[in-house]
Order: structure tokens, then sequence, then C-alpha cells
């Protein structure tokens, strides 16, 4: 594919290592909007104390057929252009499908990592979801997005009111570049080649997140050379990067990381 811009929103010390923050769907190109920027700042919170982040979302244009390789190589590109070093990355959610793509493509781009909220391959359950969800970005956006956002919330209580409140949010920004991701995601599967990872890795889990279900991300820890695995055992997979001890575990690990010299 060829070279595409990708936006960063920064937060932190200008001086700090860097960490680029790859974002779940729907991954906005540029700034995220509404409720994903208040996730946003939240994610970045415990990071932000060691790192300056670069928040960015998936490429503004897509070519249908596109591959998960594909695409995390334009995030290679980005980092070969931008740093001098291996950098820290952090995935949340399909983010973190691209950031294992990428430090099994690119190891030698990837000082440390932390997956939060994802594994070397979707479930099956994860599959069928988000399935659904491509088709209705091409017939109803604003339905896309509330069932996507049902499914990550996980809560039959609460089902009514996120369905009301993300119907009043904006689409999403080219949604026919969201499916090409989407849909580049159901063919991801890394699981034989994690042995490449070279950097320590952080994988942050929920013990009802549907996408990606515990033992997928126990599997991944597990074919990791050098993983660490953090638990949340009853929350649903938006939950895991809104856990109160979120922010604190994955700052406790990068900090580690730089007083260890690898960024």
């Amino acid at each position: 594919m060829s070279a595409t811009l990708l936006p960063t929103v920064a937060y932190g010390d200008r001086s700090a290592p860097p960490l680029l923050l790859l974002r779940g769907l729907p991954s906005e190109p540029g700034r995220a909007r509404g409720l994903d920027a208040l996730t946003e700042r939240w994610i970045v919170g415990g990071p932000a104390r060691s790192h300056r982040v670069h928040a960015v979302g998936r490429p503004a244009r897509l070519e249908p057929g596109a591959t998960m390789a594909e695409i995390a190589g334009l995030y290679a590109a980005a980092l070969r252009r931008r740093f001098d070093a291996p950098a820290a990355i952090m995935g949340v959610s399909t983010g973190a499908s691209i950031a294992l793509q990428l430090a099994t493509d690119h190891p030698d781009l990837v000082g440390s990592l932390v997956v939060a909220a994802g594994a070397a391959a979707l479930g099956a359950a994860g599959r069928v979801l988000q399935r659904r969800y491509a088709h209705l970005l091409a017939a109803d956006e604003q339905a896309a997005a509330s069932e996507l956002a049902v499914a990550t919330m996980d809560s039959a209580l609460l089902a009514p009111v996120v369905r009301f409140a993300t119907r009043l949010l904006p689409g999403p920004a080219d949604p026919a570049g969201l499916r090409v991701l989407v849909e580049a995601e159901d063919a991801f599967d890394v699981r034989d080649r994690l042995s490449r990872v070279a950097a320590p890795v952080l994988v942050v889990s929920g013990g009802r997140d549907v996408f990606y279900p515990l033992d997928l991300a126990t599997e991944t820890v597990r074919r990791l050379p050098r993983a660490t695995h953090v638990v949340y055992p009853h929350r649903s997979h938006a939950g895991v990067p809104l856990h109160p001890r979120f922010g604190r575990d994955v700052g406790d690990f990068l900090r580690a990381q730089v007083r260890d010299g690898r960024g």
C-alpha cells in the first residue's frame, strides 16, 4: 500500500519518551470525537506520566481488501519516519490487533508493548459481532455504532441506554475505510508468530470480554517470549480500559521499561 498520512494527537511532556497509542474502533483518523475523546483522555492518564503519548487512529484512506499486515505496515513506516529508536506501543481492542501485527512483522520498531482488551486473534463470538458491524456500516452507520457499543458493554441492563445515547452521536468518519479495517481484523491471527516479538509485553484482559475471550488472551501470553498478564475478572470488553486500576497497571509497566532503557 502507498504511504498514508497518520495524524496524531499528543498528550504529556514533550521531552518524555514516545508512546504510540493505537485506538480501538471506530479508530477515528485525527482527533477522537465525543465520548471517544473522553475515554481517550482516561486511557492516557497513566501512560502520560512517563511518556509523550501520540494517539493515532486508522489511516484516512484504506484500499478495499487491505490485510492487517498491510495496515500495520503503514504504522511501521510512520514510526520509522518519526522516531529514531524503538518506541513503546499501546493498542486497545482492534488497535491491539494492529499493535501485535506490528510487533510480529517489525519487531525492531517496538521497545515495549501494551495489549489492552486484545489478543492474537478475535474470538469466535467477536468475529460474528464484527461481521455484523461491518454489514451494518454499509446500511446504517448509527445502528452499527449502537450494536457495537452494546456488545462491548455486555450489559442487558445498560443496553437500552447505550442504544439511545449512541444514536445521538455523529457517525464514523470514512465508514468505507472503517469497514476495510474491520474486515482485515476478521482474518487477523498471529498466534503462530508471537515468538518473533522481542519486546516485553503487558496484556490486560477482561474476564467477560466477548471479543477477545480470556482463553485466547491467556494463549497469547503463553506464546509471547516476555509477557505479563493482568486480568480484571468481571470486566467486559469496554470495561477493561475503564477499570480503576488500568492507568496504574499500565503506567507501572511502562515506567519499569523506561528504567530498564527500553522506552
